[in-house]
């Protein structure tokens, strides 16, 4: 499953079984990226807590939002474990089957909205070359509408994400069964 040794969930104990239960309870599954970090039990729950926190909680960006910018990472990352699950999210949340097509492929021909576009354009350029944002990539924003709290929310989910992708892919996640 992956190429280290993990936990399975009927082994948990402690700290990591309270996780692997409180995932099971919100997503219906203890998802396997989460099962490669069993091995270090304070980095799950960190893990888990920032994703909670980033992903669930009711903030100025809408899930639907926060899932299309998982996804364009994880396209631009190559990462298809995550790229199967947040594009399956998508949907999920409210945006159609065909649109979330699209924004895999190539949000800035998707039939979402011009801020929308303009928000994932700027999440690419933090995936790609985070060092090259600037003062007028973030006015940019602002000047479409995007609050300073989303501006940093969106940074935070492509952060987020970049890192989740590469221990994915560095640990050979595979898609659950």
């Amino acid at each position: 499953m992956f190429r280290i040794d993990s936990i399975p969930e009927a082994a948990a104990q402690g700290s990591v079984k309270e996780v692997y239960d409180e995932m099971k309870n919100s997503l219906g599954m203890v998802p396997n990226v989460f099962k490669a970090l069993s091995l270090f039990s304070e980095g799950l729950k960190l893990y888990v807590a920032m994703f909670k926190g980033t992903m669930f909680a009711d903030t100025k960006l809408t899930r639907a939002v926060k899932e299309m910018i998982a996804s364009t990472v994880s396209r631009i990352n190559q990462c298809d474990y995550c790229l199967g699950h947040h594009k399956n999210f998508m949907t999920q949340y409210g945006i159609s089957p065909a649109v979330s097509e699209q924004v895999v492929n190539d949000p800035q021909s998707a039939e979402i909205s011009d801020a929308e576009k303009r928000l994932l354009a700027y999440v690419e350029k933090v995936t790609r070359h985070a060092y090259k944002v600037t003062d007028a990539d973030v006015e940019g924003l602002k000047e479409i509408g995007w609050t300073h709290e989303q501006i940093l929310e969106a940074t935070l989910v492509a952060s987020l994400f970049n890192s989740i992708n590469r221990f994915a892919d560095a640990l050979g996640v595979q898609p659950e069964a």
